[in-house]
């Protein structure tokens, strides 16, 4: 027999929260941040690690490489446009005290067309050089095929050796005439009375 004051049992639909949970979703999310920082912090210290290895391979390399003293100076002229066709040249001293032999240029060229790269071989007049001697190298390409160009290579021999150059300026471009002048004549006006149109005793608005 049920007493008459005992309490009836009630049922939620929804469960209650448990006691900590909130908690430990906060700790979860704090340890995600703090395991993410730990990737992104080593990241950026293995990068940086390796940005300074390279750097000091690159300076070892360039210490360890030895400095050669040029044999030949190389005199580029500025480039000289006529007609449609572009001429590159310049002179080339030997400052060694040995003979060079057989000489030869290379040149790359920017091609206009996709800004491509070309190399072109021009010979030295003389070829042979004795100490202290100079030759000369022309190559005339044309003007619309490419844009740009500059002294690769020296060298010489039949086995092609490469020869330590020292690039300096040569001949500049002669200035350009000036424009010429077009002289304009003001004849008087006949109705007037041979006066100038805009002349002081007879002034004319000039539009």
């Amino acid at each position: 027999m049920p007493f008459l004051n005992q309490p009836e049992s009630t049922t939620f639909s929804g469960e209650s929260a448990e006691p900590g949970s909130t908690g430990r979703l906060i700790i979860g999310v704090l340890c995600a941040l703090l395991a993410s920082g730990g990737i992104l912090g080593g990241y950026l210290y293995l990068r940086h690690r390796h940005s300074l290895g390279v750097e000091r391979e690159a300076a070892e390399k360039a210490q360890a490489r030895p400095v050669v003293p040029p044999k030949v100076e190389a005199r580029v002229d500025d480039a000289m446009l006529k007609d449609h066709d572009i001429r590159l040249g310049g002179t080339v001293q030997n400052v060694s005290n040995q003979p060079l032999q057989g000489i030869t240029v290379q040149l790359e060229l920017r091609r206009r067309s996709n800004g491509g790269l070309e190399t072109k071989t021009t010979s030295l007049e003389p070829a042979d050089l004795a100490p202290n001697d100079s030759g000369r190298y022309s190559l005339t390409v044309s003007a619309k095929d490419y844009s740009t160009a500059r002294l690769l290579r020296i060298e010489s021999g039949n086995d092609h050796m490469e020869i330590p150059f020292k690039t300096l300026p040569g001949a500049q471009r002669p200035p350009e005439p000036p424009p010429p002048t077009k002289t304009i004549v003001i004849k008087s006006s006949p109705s007037r009375g041979g006066g100038f149109l805009n002349s002081p005793e007879d002034p004319v608005r000039v539009p």
